[in-house]
């Protein structure tokens, strides 16, 4: 939510309706047989909690649960997992700021580390948040961090690296 929601601005209100956008059209891709984009089989089970596209640090906190076809042998959420819910996290959080000629394409990862700290075993509830905490006109930074919502532990956290693919402003691409 923005800090003054009767003074938001209408490119604020753009960036929450694009992340819902985004996460609609990751809904519809599942059942496309066209698609072979694994990221989008996880879409059904994440929900956007809240978006706030206030600067400086805009954020989208998604809530997920854990599926056991996402799981390692362990019965918890797989690391590889993990870091596709961060890269599809944080790159729907561009969404906030993009606009056409910047970041309107979402960008590529140039970077994705992530830090594994603790388990989310099958069928736990986790809250994903993903911030922009710089996006200029051809690099942007993301930060993420994954608590399970029962107890608030962290289970992961991230740093993204974003390139912007975007071509110049009244282009033929």
């Amino acid at each position: 939510m923005a800090k003054n929601p009767a003074k938001s601005s209408p490119a604020e209100a753009t960036g929450v309706q694009r992340v819902t956008e985004l996460m609609k059209r990751g809904r519809e891709l599942v059942d496309d047989p066209n698609d072979h984009e694994w990221a989008n089989t996880l879409v059904p089970y994440l929900e956007v909690v809240s978006a706030d596209a206030t600067l400086p640090h805009p954020r989208v906190v998604f809530r997920y649960t854990v599926q056991p076809s996402h799981c390692n042998r362990l019965g918890s959420l797989h690391g590889g997992c993990i870091a596709t819910l961060f890269d599809y996290c944080t790159s729907t959080a561009i969404a906030l700021v993009s606009e056409p000629g910047h970041w309107h394409y979402l960008g590529v990862s140039r970077t994705l580390n992530v830090t594994y700290l603790r388990p989310a075993p099958s069928g736990a509830t986790v809250l994903i948040e993903a911030e922009v905490v710089h996006a200029g006109k051809r690099l942007c930074s993301l930060r993420g961090a994954i608590r399970r919502a029962d107890d608030g532990a962290l289970v992961a956290t991230c740093e993204h690296g974003k390139f912007n693919t975007d071509p110049p402003v009244g282009s033929k691409i």
